[in-house]
Parts: structure tokens; sequence; C-alpha cells
């Protein structure tokens, strides 16, 4: 049951939330009176987006293009999915590059470039809560991302991460 004054709301994010899972195949249901709160105060779901991010990270009944497709959506379920996700990387005292190597051994970056724009954000947040001693803000790192990408993918094609 909903605590929200707009118990419609709630049964929109619930839907949402059902439909997300039902999105990536997954056989994990959210119950129809579960009381898990949702991000926008209705009732926030964050333990599901724990177990789908470790189900995720350890490809327990994923592919490995199925990470960037949930990764990469824009809604507040999948956004608190990829940073429970990239919680399970520690980028401290890498170098931009190297940590970027290391997060894109884990999966395919695939899809449309709005879905992989959303996947670098994340990453570039995570670059940053890793490594709070960089001067360069989230920003900057994100730039940063985005150029190292563009550049490798300019000499060496898709696949030049994945080595």
């Amino acid at each position: 049951a909903c605590k929200s004054d707009d118990p419609g709301t709630c049964c929109l994010l619930k839907r949402a939330v059902l439909k997300n899972y039902s999105d990536m195949g997954s056989t994990e249901q959210l119950d129809q009176g579960s009381t898990d709160t949702l991000i926008n105060g209705c009732k926030a779901h964050s333990e599901a987006a724990k177990r789908l991010a470790k189900r995720l990270y350890n490809l327990e009944g994923f592919k490995h293009c199925d990470v960037a497709r949930q990764l990469g959506k824009n809604n507040e379920f999948s956004k608190m999915v990829a940073e429970e996700y990239l919680r399970f990387f520690d980028f401290t005292g890498l170098t931009l590059d190297k940590a970027l190597r290391a997060f894109l051994k884990a999966f395919p970056l695939m899809g449309e470039t709005q879905e992989r724009e959303r996947v670098l954000i994340h990453f570039s947040r995570r670059y940053c809560h890793c490594n709070p001693q960089e001067s360069t803000l989230e920003d900057g790192i994100h730039t940063l991302t985005c150029a190292l990408m563009l550049l490798n993918t300019d000499l060496h094609g898709h696949r030049c991460w994945l080595q």
C-alpha cells in the first residue's frame, strides 16, 4: 500500500518498476502490497535495485549485453540500479583511461548514443567518488571520458576497450 498523498502516482511508479523488471526478462517481481520506498518519496525500492545490480554484475540470469541496456535506461529505478552496480567497481588511484578500461571489460557499451551517455555519466560520477583528491569536477571527468571513448573508437573500432 502506498503512503503517498497521491495514490495514483504511487501506482504508476510501481507499475514502472514492474515493467522495468519484465523488460529485463527478470523473474524477480515486486509484491503488489510492497512497502518499499520509491525515489520520489512514495516508496523507494533500493533493496530491489541492489539485488538487480548484484545479479547484473554477476551475470545471474543476464547476458553481457543486458548490462548496458539496463544501466542506460532513463528512469529513477534504473538510476538506482546503475548507482548500485557501479559500487562493485573501485577506481581508487587509477588513471581515467585504466578505470574506463576496467569498467568496460565487464560489458560491451552498446545501444543508442543517449543510453551510452547515461552509462558514462554513472561511470564519471563513480570515478570522482573513488578519487576525491582529483581537482577535476565530475563534468570535466565526463568530458574526458567521452573524448577517450571517441578517440579509441576512431583508432581501433568498438572492440578496443575489451583488450
